[in-house]
Protein backbone atom coordinates (compact mmCIF):
# COMPACT_ATOMS: atom_id res chain seq x y z
CA UNK A 1 0.00 0.00 0.00
CA UNK A 2 1.39 3.41 -0.92
CA UNK A 3 -0.36 5.51 1.72
CA UNK A 4 0.55 5.50 5.39
CA UNK A 5 3.45 6.56 7.56
CA UNK A 6 6.12 8.73 5.94
CA UNK A 7 9.31 7.44 4.36
CA UNK A 8 11.88 6.43 6.93
CA UNK A 9 9.22 5.35 9.44
CA UNK A 10 8.24 1.83 8.29
CA UNK A 11 4.63 0.91 8.92
CA UNK A 12 2.77 -2.38 8.88
CA UNK A 13 2.04 -4.38 5.75
CA UNK A 14 -1.71 -3.99 5.76
CA UNK A 15 -4.28 -6.76 5.70
CA UNK A 16 -7.67 -5.46 4.57
CA UNK A 17 -10.48 -7.36 6.28
CA UNK A 18 -13.77 -6.42 4.64
CA UNK A 19 -17.30 -7.32 5.66
CA UNK A 20 -19.52 -8.41 2.75
CA UNK A 21 -21.99 -5.56 3.24
CA UNK A 22 -19.31 -3.03 2.28
CA UNK A 23 -17.56 -4.69 -0.65
CA UNK A 24 -19.23 -2.38 -3.18
CA UNK A 25 -18.77 0.96 -1.42
CA UNK A 26 -16.50 3.87 -2.44
CA UNK A 27 -14.41 3.28 0.70
CA UNK A 28 -13.84 -0.41 -0.08
CA UNK A 29 -13.04 0.23 -3.74
CA UNK A 30 -10.50 2.90 -2.82
CA UNK A 31 -8.81 0.76 -0.19
CA UNK A 32 -8.71 -2.29 -2.47
CA UNK A 33 -6.79 -0.57 -5.27
CA UNK A 34 -3.53 -2.11 -4.12
CA UNK A 35 -4.65 -4.52 -1.39
CA UNK A 36 -6.50 -7.80 -1.79
CA UNK A 37 -9.48 -7.79 0.58
CA UNK A 38 -9.99 -10.75 2.88
CA UNK A 39 -13.60 -11.66 3.60
CA UNK A 40 -14.60 -10.88 7.17
CA UNK A 41 -17.63 -12.06 9.09
CA UNK A 42 -19.61 -9.19 10.68
CA UNK A 43 -17.86 -7.83 13.75
CA UNK A 44 -18.93 -6.17 16.96
CA UNK A 45 -16.64 -3.88 18.98
CA UNK A 46 -15.97 -6.80 21.35
CA UNK A 47 -14.27 -8.60 18.44
CA UNK A 48 -11.73 -5.89 17.60
CA UNK A 49 -9.23 -7.16 20.16
CA UNK A 50 -8.66 -10.33 18.08
CA UNK A 51 -6.84 -8.28 15.44
CA UNK A 52 -3.44 -6.66 15.41
CA UNK A 53 -1.57 -3.63 14.05
CA UNK A 54 -1.43 -5.01 10.51
CA UNK A 55 -5.21 -5.22 10.19
CA UNK A 56 -7.64 -2.72 8.69
CA UNK A 57 -11.17 -3.73 9.60
CA UNK A 58 -14.01 -2.34 7.50
CA UNK A 59 -17.10 -2.86 9.59
CA UNK A 60 -20.40 -1.25 10.58
CA UNK A 61 -20.77 1.64 12.98
CA UNK A 62 -23.97 1.07 14.94
CA UNK A 63 -24.26 4.42 16.69
CA UNK A 64 -24.43 8.05 15.69
CA UNK A 65 -21.56 9.41 13.63
CA UNK A 66 -21.74 12.91 15.17
CA UNK A 67 -21.08 13.25 18.87
CA UNK A 68 -19.66 15.87 21.25
CA UNK A 69 -16.07 15.62 22.41
CA UNK A 70 -16.06 13.41 25.55
CA UNK A 71 -15.12 16.09 28.04
CA UNK A 72 -14.87 15.53 31.79
CA UNK A 73 -16.84 17.49 34.43
CA UNK A 74 -14.58 19.93 36.23
CA UNK A 75 -12.24 20.43 33.26
CA UNK A 76 -12.80 22.99 30.51
CA UNK A 77 -13.61 21.35 27.15
CA UNK A 78 -13.32 23.13 23.80
CA UNK A 79 -16.81 22.12 22.61
CA UNK A 80 -15.83 20.34 19.41
CA UNK A 81 -18.17 17.82 17.80
CA UNK A 82 -16.63 14.69 16.29
CA UNK A 83 -17.36 13.04 12.98
CA UNK A 84 -16.63 9.46 14.03
CA UNK A 85 -15.35 7.70 10.89
CA UNK A 86 -13.11 5.10 12.55
CA UNK A 87 -10.90 4.32 15.49
CA UNK A 88 -7.37 3.21 16.25
CA UNK A 89 -4.02 4.41 14.94
CA UNK A 90 -0.97 2.43 13.76
CA UNK A 91 1.52 5.27 14.19
CA UNK A 92 2.64 3.78 17.50
CA UNK A 93 3.05 6.82 19.74
CA UNK A 94 4.14 5.58 23.14
CA UNK A 95 1.70 7.76 25.06
CA UNK A 96 -1.41 7.09 22.95
CA UNK A 97 -4.46 7.18 25.21
CA UNK A 98 -6.40 5.16 22.64
CA UNK A 99 -4.50 2.06 23.78
CA UNK A 100 -6.23 2.27 27.16
CA UNK A 101 -9.70 2.67 25.64
CA UNK A 102 -9.81 0.44 22.57
CA UNK A 103 -8.28 -2.93 23.51
CA UNK A 104 -7.05 -3.41 19.94
CA UNK A 105 -4.08 -2.39 17.84
CA UNK A 106 -6.04 -2.68 14.60
CA UNK A 107 -7.33 0.23 12.52
CA UNK A 108 -11.13 0.19 12.29
CA UNK A 109 -12.88 2.09 9.48
CA UNK A 110 -16.63 2.30 9.26
CA UNK A 111 -17.98 0.93 6.01
CA UNK A 112 -21.36 2.62 6.31
CA UNK A 113 -19.81 6.06 5.87
CA UNK A 114 -22.58 7.13 3.48
CA UNK A 115 -24.95 7.02 6.45
CA UNK A 116 -22.53 9.19 8.41
CA UNK A 117 -22.17 11.73 5.60
CA UNK A 118 -25.95 11.94 5.29
CA UNK A 119 -26.21 12.48 9.06
CA UNK A 120 -23.59 15.24 8.85
CA UNK A 121 -25.31 16.95 5.91
CA UNK A 122 -28.68 16.84 7.70
CA UNK A 123 -27.15 18.42 10.82
CA UNK A 124 -25.47 21.15 8.77
CA UNK A 125 -28.79 21.94 7.10
CA UNK A 126 -30.13 23.18 10.42
CA UNK A 127 -29.93 26.94 11.10
CA UNK A 128 -26.46 27.94 12.32
CA UNK A 129 -27.71 28.87 15.79
CA UNK A 130 -29.32 25.48 16.32
CA UNK A 131 -26.30 23.22 15.87
CA UNK A 132 -22.55 23.23 16.56
CA UNK A 133 -20.15 25.33 14.51
CA UNK A 134 -16.91 23.32 14.84
CA UNK A 135 -16.38 19.68 13.90
CA UNK A 136 -13.32 17.43 13.73
CA UNK A 137 -12.39 13.92 12.67
CA UNK A 138 -9.18 13.29 14.59
CA UNK A 139 -10.38 12.29 18.04
CA UNK A 140 -10.29 8.49 17.77
CA UNK A 141 -7.85 8.11 14.86
CA UNK A 142 -5.60 10.25 12.67
CA UNK A 143 -7.60 12.38 10.23
CA UNK A 144 -5.19 12.04 7.30
CA UNK A 145 -3.22 8.81 7.76
CA UNK A 146 -5.02 6.96 4.96
CA UNK A 147 -7.02 9.83 3.55
CA UNK A 148 -5.35 9.85 0.13
CA UNK A 149 -6.83 6.40 -0.25
CA UNK A 150 -10.22 6.79 1.47
CA UNK A 151 -11.05 10.24 0.02
CA UNK A 152 -13.14 11.11 3.07
CA UNK A 153 -11.62 14.51 3.84
CA UNK A 154 -12.47 15.86 0.38
CA UNK A 155 -16.14 15.08 0.94
CA UNK A 156 -16.16 16.59 4.43
CA UNK A 157 -14.31 19.70 3.24
CA UNK A 158 -16.98 20.21 0.56
CA UNK A 159 -19.79 19.87 3.10
CA UNK A 160 -18.18 22.42 5.46
CA UNK A 161 -17.39 24.83 2.62
CA UNK A 162 -20.99 24.91 1.46
CA UNK A 163 -22.41 25.64 4.91
CA UNK A 164 -21.80 27.73 8.01
CA UNK A 165 -19.45 25.16 9.56
CA UNK A 166 -15.77 24.74 10.36
CA UNK A 167 -14.05 21.37 9.97
CA UNK A 168 -10.78 20.53 11.72
CA UNK A 169 -8.54 17.76 10.37
CA UNK A 170 -5.95 16.65 12.95
CA UNK A 171 -2.84 14.71 12.00
CA UNK A 172 0.69 13.65 12.89
CA UNK A 173 1.46 12.98 9.22
CA UNK A 174 2.69 15.28 6.46
CA UNK A 175 0.11 14.05 3.94
CA UNK A 176 -1.66 17.19 2.76
CA UNK A 177 -0.79 17.39 -0.94
CA UNK A 178 -4.10 15.86 -2.03
CA UNK A 179 -6.00 18.61 -0.17
CA UNK A 180 -4.18 21.63 -1.53
CA UNK A 181 -6.38 22.21 -4.58
CA UNK A 182 -9.75 21.83 -2.86
CA UNK A 183 -12.26 24.68 -2.72
CA UNK A 184 -12.31 24.83 1.08
CA UNK A 185 -13.24 28.55 1.32
CA UNK A 186 -11.36 28.78 4.60
CA UNK A 187 -13.90 26.55 6.36
CA UNK A 188 -11.37 23.77 7.09
CA UNK A 189 -8.54 24.05 9.62
CA UNK A 190 -5.69 21.60 9.08
CA UNK A 191 -4.12 20.92 12.45
CA UNK A 192 -0.87 19.24 13.39
CA UNK A 193 0.09 17.59 16.64
CA UNK A 194 3.56 18.84 17.56
CA UNK A 195 6.08 18.07 20.27
CA UNK A 196 9.68 18.83 21.07
CA UNK A 197 12.16 17.42 18.52
CA UNK A 198 13.46 14.93 21.11
CA UNK A 199 10.00 13.62 22.04
CA UNK A 200 8.89 13.47 18.41
CA UNK A 201 11.90 11.28 17.58
CA UNK A 202 11.82 9.10 20.69
CA UNK A 203 8.15 8.67 21.53
CA UNK A 204 6.04 9.28 18.43
CA UNK A 205 6.62 6.04 16.58
CA UNK A 206 6.03 6.25 12.84
CA UNK A 207 4.63 9.79 12.86
CA UNK A 208 6.17 12.22 10.39
CA UNK A 209 9.27 14.03 11.70
CA UNK A 210 8.51 17.38 13.30
CA UNK A 211 10.12 19.38 10.48
CA UNK A 212 8.05 17.47 7.91
CA UNK A 213 4.82 18.21 9.78
CA UNK A 214 5.60 21.91 9.93
CA UNK A 215 6.59 21.95 6.25
CA UNK A 216 3.21 20.37 5.47
CA UNK A 217 1.52 23.02 7.61
CA UNK A 218 3.27 25.72 5.58
CA UNK A 219 2.04 24.10 2.34
CA UNK A 220 -1.52 24.03 3.64
CA UNK A 221 -1.26 27.66 4.75
CA UNK A 222 -0.10 28.71 1.28
CA UNK A 223 -3.17 26.95 -0.09
CA UNK A 224 -5.33 29.20 2.10
CA UNK A 225 -6.09 26.82 4.95
CA UNK A 226 -6.10 28.14 8.52
CA UNK A 227 -3.68 26.09 10.63
CA UNK A 228 -4.08 24.60 14.08
CA UNK A 229 -1.29 23.35 16.34
CA UNK A 230 -1.70 20.96 19.26
CA UNK A 231 1.08 20.62 21.85
CA UNK A 232 -0.54 17.58 23.39
CA UNK A 233 0.94 15.89 25.26
CA UNK A 234 3.60 18.15 26.69
CA UNK A 235 6.07 15.78 28.33
CA UNK A 236 8.28 16.72 31.25
CA UNK A 237 11.84 15.45 30.75
CA UNK A 238 15.37 16.81 31.33
CA UNK A 239 15.76 19.66 28.87
CA UNK A 240 12.03 20.05 28.19
CA UNK A 241 12.10 23.85 28.30
CA UNK A 242 14.86 24.10 25.69
CA UNK A 243 13.25 21.41 23.53
CA UNK A 244 9.83 23.04 23.38
CA UNK A 245 11.38 26.46 22.84
CA UNK A 246 13.12 24.97 19.80
CA UNK A 247 9.78 23.77 18.45
CA UNK A 248 8.25 27.21 18.95
CA UNK A 249 11.21 28.76 17.11
CA UNK A 250 10.66 26.34 14.21
CA UNK A 251 6.98 27.32 14.15
CA UNK A 252 7.93 30.98 13.95
CA UNK A 253 10.33 30.32 11.09
CA UNK A 254 8.13 27.91 9.12
CA UNK A 255 4.70 29.48 9.59
CA UNK A 256 5.54 33.17 9.36
CA UNK A 257 2.54 34.84 7.76
CA UNK A 258 0.26 31.81 8.11
CA UNK A 259 -3.21 32.08 9.60
CA UNK A 260 -2.83 30.09 12.82
CA UNK A 261 -6.36 29.72 14.14
CA UNK A 262 -5.49 28.21 17.51
CA UNK A 263 -2.85 26.43 19.55
CA UNK A 264 -3.80 23.98 22.29
CA UNK A 265 -1.60 23.00 25.22
CA UNK A 266 -2.15 19.80 27.17
CA UNK A 267 0.24 18.10 29.58
CA UNK A 268 0.71 14.32 29.48
CA UNK A 269 -2.06 12.52 31.35
CA UNK A 270 -3.13 8.92 31.21
CA UNK A 271 -5.49 6.30 32.55
CA UNK A 272 -3.57 4.12 35.02
CA UNK A 273 -3.85 1.00 32.84
CA UNK A 274 -2.05 2.75 29.96
CA UNK A 275 1.29 2.50 31.78
CA UNK A 276 1.17 -1.30 31.90
CA UNK A 277 0.13 -1.52 28.23
CA UNK A 278 2.81 0.82 26.95
CA UNK A 279 5.65 -0.60 29.06
CA UNK A 280 4.81 -4.03 27.67
CA UNK A 281 4.89 -2.72 24.10
CA UNK A 282 7.73 -0.20 24.53
CA UNK A 283 9.90 -1.13 27.54
CA UNK A 284 12.44 1.55 26.61
CA UNK A 285 10.10 4.51 27.09
CA UNK A 286 10.79 6.84 29.99
CA UNK A 287 7.70 9.03 29.86
CA UNK A 288 6.05 7.30 32.84
CA UNK A 289 9.03 7.92 35.13
CA UNK A 290 8.00 11.39 36.29
CA UNK A 291 5.94 12.41 39.29
CA UNK A 292 2.21 11.94 38.76
CA UNK A 293 -0.88 12.37 40.91
CA UNK A 294 -4.28 10.73 40.50
CA UNK A 295 -6.57 13.56 39.41
CA UNK A 296 -10.31 13.98 39.73
CA UNK A 297 -10.93 12.61 36.23
CA UNK A 298 -9.32 9.28 37.13
CA UNK A 299 -6.19 10.03 35.09
CA UNK A 300 -2.65 10.42 36.33
CA UNK A 301 -1.38 13.96 35.76
CA UNK A 302 1.70 15.98 36.60
CA UNK A 303 1.23 17.99 39.83
CA UNK A 304 -0.53 21.29 39.23
CA UNK A 305 2.50 23.56 39.88
CA UNK A 306 4.51 21.63 37.27
CA UNK A 307 1.72 21.83 34.70
CA UNK A 308 1.34 25.53 35.34
CA UNK A 309 5.07 26.12 34.88
CA UNK A 310 5.12 24.23 31.58
CA UNK A 311 2.05 26.00 30.22
CA UNK A 312 3.40 29.42 31.13
CA UNK A 313 6.70 28.68 29.43
CA UNK A 314 4.99 27.58 26.21
CA UNK A 315 2.49 30.44 26.21
CA UNK A 316 5.23 33.05 26.68
CA UNK A 317 7.34 31.59 23.89
CA UNK A 318 4.38 31.31 21.52
CA UNK A 319 3.47 34.95 22.14
CA UNK A 320 6.85 35.91 20.67
CA UNK A 321 6.27 34.21 17.31
CA UNK A 322 2.50 34.26 16.71
CA UNK A 323 0.13 37.19 16.20
CA UNK A 324 -1.52 38.50 19.35
CA UNK A 325 -4.97 37.43 18.11
CA UNK A 326 -3.98 33.73 17.99
CA UNK A 327 -6.06 31.72 20.45
CA UNK A 328 -3.81 29.75 22.82
CA UNK A 329 -5.84 27.52 25.11
CA UNK A 330 -5.51 24.62 27.55
CA UNK A 331 -6.95 21.25 26.61
CA UNK A 332 -8.94 19.55 29.38
CA UNK A 333 -7.57 21.60 32.24
CA UNK A 334 -9.08 22.76 35.51
CA UNK A 335 -10.32 26.31 36.18
CA UNK A 336 -7.57 26.71 38.80
CA UNK A 337 -4.82 26.01 36.24
CA UNK A 338 -6.44 28.39 33.75
CA UNK A 339 -6.36 31.15 36.37
CA UNK A 340 -2.77 30.37 37.31
CA UNK A 341 -1.59 30.46 33.68
CA UNK A 342 -3.74 33.15 32.05
CA UNK A 343 -5.22 35.02 35.03
CA UNK A 344 -8.81 34.05 34.20
CA UNK A 345 -11.07 31.04 33.79
CA UNK A 346 -13.27 31.10 30.67
CA UNK A 347 -15.34 28.13 31.81
CA UNK A 348 -16.36 25.46 29.31
CA UNK A 349 -18.94 27.67 27.59
CA UNK A 350 -16.54 30.59 27.42
CA UNK A 351 -13.86 28.41 25.83
CA UNK A 352 -16.34 27.12 23.27
CA UNK A 353 -17.41 30.66 22.45
CA UNK A 354 -13.78 31.81 22.14
CA UNK A 355 -12.92 29.08 19.67
CA UNK A 356 -16.15 29.57 17.73
CA UNK A 357 -15.25 33.25 17.29
CA UNK A 358 -11.73 32.29 16.28
CA UNK A 359 -13.07 29.83 13.71
CA UNK A 360 -15.23 32.52 12.13
CA UNK A 361 -12.35 35.02 12.05
CA UNK A 362 -9.99 32.45 10.52
CA UNK A 363 -12.34 31.86 7.58
CA UNK A 364 -12.09 35.47 6.42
Amino acid sequence: MTDGPPAGRPGPVWRLRLEDDFRDTPLARNLARDMTPERQEPLSPADYGRFGPRDILVTRHRGRFLKPCPGTPGYNCCGLHIFHFGLGCPLGCRYCILAAYLDTESLVLFGNLEEGLAEFAALLDRPAGERPLRFCTGEFTDSLLLDRRTGLAERLVALAAAREAVLELKTKTDQVDHLLGLDHRGHTVISFSVNSPEMARAEEGRAAPLAARLAAAAKAARAGYPIGLHFDPLIHYPGWEKGYAETVELIGQTLAGARVAWVSLGCFRYLPRLKEIMLARHPGTGIFNGEFILAGDGKRRYPRPLRTMMYKSLAENLARVLPAETAVYLCMESPRVWRDVFGHDPGPYGLTALLDRQALISRQ
